[in-house]
């Protein structure tokens, strides 16, 4: 992996449609990015990535 890919991941691309989605594992409620705790509903290490090519929730 080279420095520039490294940075692109951190600081990401400026491509939207390749953005991962987070997802609380209790309430379902999405995010752009990964929480300690989930905003919406307060539960610890619940937010976890979730596949963008996927229509499946945590909660289906």
């Amino acid at each position: 992996m080279t420095l520039l890919t490294r940075i692109l991941d951190v600081f990401g691309r400026g491509d939207d449609d390749d953005a991962e989605t987070y997802q609380c594992i209790r309430c379902g409620e999405t995010f752009d990015r990964e929480y300690y705790e989930c905003p919406a509903c307060g539960v610890q290490h619940g937010v976890a990535r979730v596949d963008g090519g996927s229509d499946e929730t945590f909660n289906s």
